[in-house]
Formats: structure tokens, C-alpha cells, sequence
């Protein structure tokens, strides 16, 4: 499976070399400032990436890197979907640096900041509430499918790192 990386501009022009490696690497890369996707020619690397995620992830979903979300690990967020559960982020944990449906991930609640899955350090803990605090309101209104990935990207609180 290829994995989903979100990079700035800024960080593809800060050091272009990032970029080659996730592609060497077969990872998919977005840009959302703007507004764009890089992906193997492979034809079937999206229909994959979609199979092997749950229906709820298949609609509107992103990968943040922490020069967006101020969070070591990679924050993945989506709308609701079809989900069958609270808003809420997910949080890259193995590996902390790609979003992998296979690798081990935490679940953490919008509303309340309740963990689910593979164990948070309490640093990464404190970071995520963080950028939930930062951007609750923006996280609801995605999760509740009042806007697309472009308009969520352009509507997140940066860190002040």
C-alpha cells in the first residue's frame, strides 16, 4: 500500500529533496496549499489506497503533517461518512511519520480527547488536544461534510511553533 504524505510548498522548497524520496519511496504525496496530489502512475494505487480503508475514510480524508498541525506524529482526518462513530482524528503512531491503515494508529475523540487504539506518549497526547483545541470548530464542520479537503486545509489554525 502506498502511504498518503502531506508536505507543504514550503517544506517541498525548503529541502526539494523530500519530495523525490517519498516518491522513490511509492508514498502518495499531497500538497494542499495548492491544491494538488502527486501518486504513482500505478493505476491501481488509488482504488487500493481506498479498498483498504474503512468506508467512513473512503469520502473527503487528509493526511497533516505537523508543520500544519504543530503534532510530531501524522494527524489523519475525515468526514463522517457513513461512520458509525464520534468525530474524531486519527494519529499516525507506527510508523509516526506516514499514515498506514496497516501500522499501528490512535483514534482521538473531537469532543472529549478519548484514546482508542495504540497508546499516545503524553507528549503527542498534549500536542493533539492542542490542534483540536486550535481547531475544533473546523474539525466538526469537515467531519459534518460542510466543506471539502481545500476549504478545510485553508481554514486550520497553524501552530506557533
Amino acid at each position: 500500500m502506498s502511504a498518503i504524505i502531506t508536505l507543504s510548498s514550503a517544506a517541498i522548497l525548503d529541502d526539494p529533496a523530500i519530495l523525490l524520496r517519498e516518491m522513490q519511496a511509492g508514498s502518495t504525496v499531497l500538497v494542499p496549499d495548492v491544491g494538488y496530489a502527486i501518486a504513482p502512475t500505478d493505476s491501481n494505487v488509488i482504488p487500493n489506497l481506498l479498498a483498504e480503508l474503512d468506508d467512513d475514510e473512503a469520502a473527503d480524508m487528509v493526511s497533516l503533517s505537523k508543520d500544519i498541525t504543530g503534532v510530531d506524529n501524522v494527524i489523519f482526518v475525515s468526514t463522517k461518512y457513513h461512520g458509525r462513530h464520534a468525530p474524531r482524528i486519527k494519529v499516525a503512531v507506527d510508523p509516526p511519520d506516514k499514515f498506514s491503515a496497516t501500522g499501528k494508529n490512535a483514534s482521538m475523540g473531537i469532543h472529549d480527547y478519548s484514546v482508542t487504539g495504540a497508546y499516545l506518549s503524553p507528549r503527542v497526547l498534549e500536542q493533539a488536544k492542542q490542534f483540536i483545541e486550535r481547531n475544533r470548530d473546523v474539525l466538526l464542520d469537515y467531519w459534518n461534510e460542510k466543506m471539502d479537503t481545500p476549504t478545510l486545509i485553508g481554514r486550520l489554525k497553524l501552530p506557533t511553533l
